[in-house]
């Protein structure tokens, strides 16, 4: 669609189209101060390693082992189906997941197999949507805070809370309802990125609200760590 306009007009809506302005900003950081706390003898897990979205806030000295189903992925170790692991029983030490679980088919065999590698005593760092647009073709599930407490019974709670608060929903909401009025898909594609661009300071609204009790109730994600039963 780009190469059919003008070499001018391309120019003028380059930017626009190039950049994708981020939605959402993370007001609780703590799943990752707990994640940082591993030692560098620890195997970490990182389930569903992605494109490494979120490597900025880990530090270099933890001892990943990156899994992911894709081949196409950033540093990838082990290529494998999440619902399946190819570890041992109680072969490991934490377990990072990071936005995946909303992306399996059947979570709750996922976390079963997260139980299962990990030795007695070890740790899961676990982040998902709660309020949040569908974002993928594989995008199956939505999690609240006591749906993790129960998706991961088997471990003892150490820390949850709000990890993403309403406003970074409010964005790619208002952008993707709004495209709902424009007809033909080579006009979405066009005013995708002004949209974003006008949508992308809803989030720091969420800077304000951080301390709220209510939060919870239309969080946009939620994090959980805990500690695996004796």
């Amino acid at each position: 669609m780009r190469d059919a306009l003008p070499g001018w007009l391309r120019r003028l809506i380059r930017p626009y189209l190039d950049y994708n302005p981020p939605l959402a900003i993370w007001i609780d950081l703590s799943m990752f101060r707990y994640l940082n706390e591993c030692t560098p003898e620890m195997q970490i897990l990182n389930l569903g390693s992605g494109v490494g979205l979120f490597d900025q806030y880990l530090q270099p000295h933890l001892n990943f082992i990156n899994v992911d189903v894709s081949f196409a992925t950033k540093n990838l170790d082990v290529a494998a189906d999440a619902h399946s692991l190819p570890f041992a029983n109680e072969s490991l030490d934490a377990v990072y997941s990071n936005a995946v679980l909303e992306h399996v088919q059947r979570p709750w065999q996922v976390a079963e197999e997260i139980h299962r590698v990990l030795r007695p005593g070890g740790k899961i760092f676990i982040n998902v949507p709660f309020l949040t647009i569908i974002h993928d073709t594989h995008d199956y599930f939505r999690f609240t805070d006591k749906g993790l407490q129960i998706l991961f019974s088997g471990f003892e709670e150490v820390a949850s809370g709000v990890s993403v608060g309403p406003s970074s929903f409010l964005g790619p909401f208002f952008v993707e309802y709004l495209l709902c009025f424009i007809p033909g898909r080579r006009l979405k594609i066009l005013l995708r990125r002004p949209l974003s661009w006008l949508a992308w300071p809803i989030k720091y609204l969420d800077l304000l609200i951080r301390s709220s009790v209510d939060l919870r109730l239309t969080a946009d994600g939620f994090y959980y760590v805990g500690v695996k039963k004796s």
